[in-house]
């Protein structure tokens, strides 16, 4: 099961800062992606991101996420111009529907913002232990208990992964074709996967509190720590850095820098 771990090994820049700078790298990446809606703005801030995906490289590791990621981008294109209607640059009228040069551009900053957001969330994860980040998590003044969960979650996407990676290849030895066949016959064959995912996700679910509880976990208990995470003047930069961009790119908004429709975000 640990090939589907998300965490990578590496000497990376962003590998070594502290976990709390790069939530903070996070958020920032949030309200940067947030507050434009015009496509430069918004690819700016996915070619950061890309770029840092790169430096640390963890890009191979991402290869699962890469189909649903262009998947999101292809859906932001398409369904966001039928939506968000506006705009006086008229490109194309098709069955009644006007589309306009800034929806168009609409649509493209909203996929490289949905991408960069939750490429941003994969870097963290593949940079990051999960340990690290609990403990970051309750540094930053979060109960265990919520940090704990937190934490849970993560542990248990790779493993779900795994699991679903693991049903799917038993089910293929088995004879069940999830390709071949039209859009009713591959929903069909796909519940030979989704039922015994969905069934062994709930176990791990039931067997968690149970082995929880027979470790004496009391999660109002004052705790200690075998870890420790050491905020360095290099992750306080690094910090300042985000937060300073972050709040230019506010500035740059409410002076109606980066926006195809001013009234919208």
């Amino acid at each position: 099961m640990t090939k589907y771990i998300l965490y990578v090994e590496g000497r990376s820049f962003f590998h070594s800062l502290d976990p709390r700078a790069k939530i903070a790298f996070v958020v920032c990446v949030f309200v940067w992606s947030s507050v434009f809606n015009h496509p430069l703005y918004t690819g700016t801030v996915l070619a950061a991101v890309l770029a840092m995906v790169l430096a640390s490289g963890v890009a191979s590791r991402l290869k699962m996420f890469w189909f649903g990621l262009v998947s999101l981008a292809v859906m932001s294109l398409v369904l966001w111009p039928l939506f968000r209607r506006g705009g006086e640059t008229v490109l194309i009228q098709l069955a009644g529907v006007t589309f306009t040069q800034e929806s168009v551009m609409y649509a493209l900053a909203v996929a490289f913002r949905l991408v960069a957001m939750v490429l941003s969330g994969l870097l963290l994860l593949t940079t990051s232990r999960i340990e690290d980040l609990e403990l970051a998590l309750t540094k930053l003044g979060m109960p265990y208990s919520m940090a704990f969960g937190v934490s849970a979650v993560f542990r248990f996407i790779p493993a779900m992964v795994g699991d679903g990676l693991t049903i799917l290849a038993a089910q293929r030895a088995r004879g069940v074709n999830l390709v071949k066949g039209n859009v009713f016959s591959r929903m069909r064959n796909s519940a030979a996967v989704i039922v015994p995912l969905f069934i062994t996700t709930m176990r791990r679910f039931g067997e968690l509190p149970l082995a929880i509880e027979s470790r004496g976990f009391v999660p109002t208990a004052k705790r200690s720590y075998l870890l420790d995470l050491r905020f360095r003047a290099r992750d306080a930069a690094f910090t300042a850095t985000v937060l300073f961009l972050a709040a230019f790119s506010v500035y740059l908004r409410l002076n109606g820098y980066g926006v195809v429709f001013p009234h919208v975000i």
